[in-house]
C-alpha cells in the first residue's frame, strides 16, 4: 500500500477514532447500567459519511448492537466478519493517574506517544482501526475482495447477554454467509530474544466454572472437631492449586513451540534446543497467556464458609475457575472430581466448549502473509486464548467458521500489551494504531 495522503489520513483517523471512542462512557459492571447507544450511533455516523448504512438494534434500553455490510468484489465468497464490542470494564477514577474517559494523547514514561483511557487496548483500538480502514477503502473507490460485515456488540464484558448471545438468539441472520472472523485477543506484538513476534489467536479454551461444596459437623470453635467442612474444602483447594497439568500442544501449541524454537536456533545455533517451559520463559510480558495456551488450568478464586471465629460451620464452599483446551473439557471435569476427593462435591456453574482454527487454513495463512508484507523480519506465533470472546456466540450458529483474534499492534520492546487489558492507566502507542490500521486495510482488501 503506497504511503499517500489517503493512507496518512486513515492512520490519523485510527488515532482520532480510538481517542473519541474512549470518551464515550461505556463502562460495564454487569449491573445493566452500561450504555453503548451513543458510541454505536457515532460509529454509524462515521460509516454513513462514506456511504455505508448501519442497522442499530437494542437488546434493552441503551444496549445497542450495530451491523453494517460492505459489498465485496466477489459476492460469491464467504463473508468476512469483523466484530468488536463497545463496552469496557469499569475504571476506578481514584486508581488512575489520567482521566480514564479522557482519550488523552501524551507520552508514557519511556517517551512513547500513547492514547490513554479505558478501552485503549480492550478494545476501542480495534474498533477505531477497523473503522478507519473501512473508510479508507471506500473513500478510494475500491472494494474488499469479499463482502465484509462489521458488527459491534454490547455487553461483552458481562457475558454478552445483551450483545452477542442476544443477537445469536434473536437475530441469527446477522451471521448468515460468514466464512471467517477476525476480532479481539490476538495480533499484538512482542519480543523473543530481541526478535519481534506477533501473537495471533487461533482458538479459545473452554471456560469451566465450578463450586466445591463440603458438609461437616457444626460445633463451638473451642471444641475438637474432626469433621470440619472448612478443612475439607481447604485441603481440596490446595490439591487443585498444586496440580500441574502437562503441556498438550495440539496443532496450535506445536506450531507455537516450533516457531519459538526456530527463533532460539537462529540466535544460538542450530543445535540449540529447549523444552516447552524454557521456550515460553523467553516470551516476556506475553508469558502468562502463552503458557496457559498449551495446557489446561485451574485456579481457586474463593473460599467461603459464612462463619465467625468461634463457630466451626456445617458447610463450606470454594469457587474454581478452570480453562480447558478444546476437546478436553470433560477431561478437566474428571480430574477436578479426582482432586476434590470423596468428601467434596463438584457443582457446575458455567461450562463452554473451546474451539480451534486450522493454522494451515485460509484465514491464519492470510493473516500471516499480510503481517510478513509489512514486517518481513517478524515471526507470527499462534496461541489459544484463555479468555472468552463474542466469537463463541457466532460459532453456536455456525461452528465451521474460521476465527482468529487479530488486533495488529506493533509495539516498542518492553511495552506490556497484556498488562493493559483491564489494567490501570490503560494506553496504546499512537504508532501501533497507525500500524494496525494499515495492516487491517491490507488484509481486508486482499483476503
Amino acid at each position: 500500500m503506497a504511503e499517500d495522503a489517503t493512507d496518512i489520513q486513515a492512520q490519523q483517523e485510527a488515532v482520532e477514532f480510538t481517542s473519541r471512542l474512549i470518551q464515550f462512557d461505556t463502562q460495564n459492571a454487569g449491573d445493566n447500567r452500561a450504555r453503548e447507544t451513543e458510541a454505536a450511533q457515532w460509529v454509524a455516523d462515521r460509516l454513513a459519511e462514506v456511504g455505508i448504512r448501519s442497522t442499530l438494534v437494542d437488546s434493552a434500553p441503551g444496549r445497542t448492537n450495530l451491523i453494517a455490510d460492505i459489498p465485496g468484489e466477489n459476492p460469491d465468497l464467504p463473508v468476512l466478519l469483523i466484530h468488536g464490542h463497545l463496552d469496557t470494564v469499569p475504571a476506578r477514577l481514584e486508581d488512575w493517574s489520567v482521566d480514564p474517559l479522557g482519550g488523552d494523547i501524551h507520552p508514557d514514561a519511556d517517551g512513547v506517544e500513547c492514547v490513554w483511557g479505558r478501552g485503549a487496548i480492550d478494545m476501542k483500538d480495534m474498533v477505531g482501526m477497523s473503522l478507519a480502514a473501512l473508510r479508507a477503502i471506500l473513500r478510494s473507490g475500491g472494494k474488499p475482495r469479499r463482502s465484509v460485515r462489521f458488527i459491534l456488540f454490547a455487553d461483552e464484558e458481562a457475558g454478552g447477554f445483551k450483545g452477542s448471545e442476544w443477537i445469536a438468539q434473536h437475530h441469527p441472520e446477522w451471521f448468515d454467509h460468514v466464512g471467517a472472523i477476525i476480532s479481539e485477543t490476538g495480533g499484538f506484538g512482542g519480543y523473543v530474544d530481541e526478535r519481534r513476534v506477533y501473537y495471533v489467536q487461533a482458538g479459545e479454551k473452554g471456560t469451566q466454572w465450578f463450586r466445591l461444596n463440603a458438609q461437616g459437623t457444626q460445633s463451638h470453635g473451642s471444641q475438637i472437631n474432626r469433621d470440619n467442612a472448612v478443612v475439607k474444602i481447604a485441603k481440596a483447594a490446595a490439591r487443585i492449586a498444586d496440580y500441574s497439568w502437562s503441556a498438550d500442544a495440539g496443532q496450535v501449541g506445536q506450531l507455537l513451540v516450533n516457531r519459538l524454537q526456530d527463533i532460539v536456533r537462529q540466535e544460538e545455533g542450530q543445535q540449540a534446543k529447549y523444552d516447552t517451559a524454557a521456550l515460553i520463559d523467553r516470551t516476556g510480558p506475553a508469558k502468562p497467556w502463552v503458557a496457559s495456551s498449551v495446557r489446561n488450568t485451574f485456579n481457586v478464586t474463593s473460599i467461603d464458609a459464612d462463619s465467625t471465629v468461634n463457630i466451626v460451620p456445617a458447610k463450606a464452599s470454594a469457587l474454581i475457575d478452570g480453562r480447558a483446551l478444546p476437546g478436553q473439557e470433560d477431561t478437566l471435569l474428571e480430574r477436578l472430581h479426582e482432586l476434590a476427593g470423596p468428601e467434596v462435591s463438584v457443582e457446575k456453574i458455567h461450562r463452554s466448549r473451546g474451539y480451534v482454527t486450522d493454522v494451515h487454513g485460509e484465514l491464519f495463512t492470510a493473516i500471516e502473509r499480510t503481517l510478513s508484507q509489512v514486517d518481513p523480519d517478524a515471526v507470527v506465533v499462534p496461541f489459544l486464548s484463555s479468555g472468552g470472546t463474542d466469537s463463541k456466540a457466532v460459532l453456536k450458529i455456525n461452528p465451521d467458521i474460521e476465527v482468529c483474534g487479530f488486533i495488529p499492534l506493533r509495539v516498542p520492546q518492553g511495552f506490556d500489551v497484556i498488562g493493559n487489558f483491564h489494567g490501570v492507566d490503560e494506553h496504546v502507542p499512537v504508532d501501533a494504531l497507525k500500524f494496525g490500521q494499515d495492516v487491517l486495510q491490507r488484509f481486508i482488501v486482499t483476503f
